[in-house]
């Protein structure tokens, strides 16, 4: 049974649901969901970030370096946010990074990576390819290369963590030394049993809503089954260990089994938790919600010895 403070979970995701389609005027609708977005892991005040965060240019793309006081400035973590790779920002996430932060001991870079429409695939990518190649060399305290990195996102942030692994794994780049993909859209088109089966129990995601975002992403349906844009098409050997973390809860659900089934008939060290009754992303719900706490616990103690 999962904890009291899920309810409240629950609760303010079907109310930002409400508010997200409260504006039915077609040319406002993104800036309104970019900005209702925001309020996604705003169900008590206890969540906020920690730390102290500084605005940094890695290679021409915004971002925010997220430490805390244990943060180590050689350990870095780039963070790829979630959003459907339309909507989501930097300001939306300072919290659930800066307790990845704490947890792991890490410093943590968040980028404001090109959204969809105005950037479409492969944008993101290449964003995010640049990033990392940036953190490998700069830190929060300059110039000095990492002694440790990882990619780690949630929902299509997942789903891009592990894209731009990929491709930098093609293009026979550095790579992480781990990656944690939270709740990961892996699969572009929205095709799998998961859809169906926790339609009613997945409180903020629907079908309708992934083939939406998928629509706004793509350029056309050829690229529906590129391994970047879609990992579960993706080749898995040689790519550094992975930890999938997903609650039982979501639509995307098969995602996670997808890239795990995937990756282990690669060869690639894979960790598939699934959370019980937990819903998309519920890590941002630290420190309140206690599943949340212990999930990033986890995290900490996967890239402990990576």
């Amino acid at each position: 049974m999962s904890s009291i403070e899920n309810q409240t979970v629950l609760k303010h995701q079907e109310n930002l649901v409400k508010t997200f389609f409260s504006i039915t005027d077609e040319s406002i609708g993104m800036k309104h969901f970019r900005y209702t977005n925001d309020d996604y892991f705003s169900a008590d005040d206890s969540i906020k970030p920690i730390g102290k965060t500084s605005p940094i240019v890695a290679d021409g793309i915004y971002a925010q370096w997220v430490t805390t006081e244990n943060s180590d400035p050689d350990k870095r973590i780039l963070y790829l946010h979630g959003g459907g790779y339309a909507i989501g920002s930097i300001r939306g996430y300072l919290s659930l990074t800066s307790h990845i932060a704490k947890a792991t001991g890490c410093s943590v870079l968040v980028i404001d990576y090109g959204l969809a429409p105005e950037n479409k695939f492969p944008a993101a990518i290449e964003d995010s390819k640049k990033a990392f190649n940036w953190m490998l060399e700069n830190g929060p305290e300059g110039k000095q290369n990492a002694n440790k990195s990882f990619i780690c996102g949630d929902s299509a942030g997942g789903g891009l963590a592990l894209g731009v692994t990929l491709a930098l794994k093609d293009s026979n780049m550095a790579l992480p030394n781990a990656v944690i993909p939270l709740s990961p859209w892996a699969e572009l088109d929205p095709v799998s049993g998961s859809y169906d089966i926790n339609q009613s129990l997945d409180p903020y995601i629907t079908k309708d809503a992934i083939s939406a975002f998928k629509d706004i992403y793509i350029n056309d349906e050829s690229e529906l089954k590129n391994p970047y844009a879609s990992p579960v098409y993706g080749n898995f050997e040689g790519f550094p260990p992975i930890l999938i973390q997903v609650g039982s809860r979501e639509v995307l659900l098969d995602d996670s089994k997808k890239i795990e089934e995937r990756a282990k008939s690669s060869g690639c060290d894979v960790t598939l938790e699934i959370w019980d009754d937990m819903v998309h992303v519920f890590h941002g719900y630290a420190p309140f919600l206690p599943e949340a706490n212990e999930a990033i616990d986890k995290i900490a103690l996967f890239i402990s010895d990576k």
